[in-house]
């Protein structure tokens, strides 16, 4: 299922992280460099499967390590309400 940022969030690269902003609850939360990576092919419609194929290919990670740290950052990112379902 395609997941995007949440219609009021604020998404900016800085410098070497990525920054989202919350305007509801006034929240920033940084991103590194792999977490910038899996907003922007989120942004850009990848589902899962596909997304974990991208930076598989750009990173030096462990299949099993990408995977849960993946579903991690997905999940801390909708427990904040930054992300939402498209379909």
């Amino acid at each position: 299922m395609p997941i995007k940022l949440a219609p009021n969030v604020l998404l900016q690269e800085v410098a070497d992280e990525m920054v989202i902003l919350n305007p509801a609850d006034g929240q920033y939360y940084g991103l590194n460099e792999v977490g910038a990576r899996i907003v922007q092919l989120l942004q850009e419609g990848k589902d899962i499967p596909s997304l974990k194929r991208c930076l598989l290919n750009e990173f030096d990670v462990e299949p099993d390590r990408l995977e849960r740290d993946i579903h991690a950052l997905i999940e801390d990112l909708r427990r904040h309400a930054l992300i939402q379902n498209t379909a």
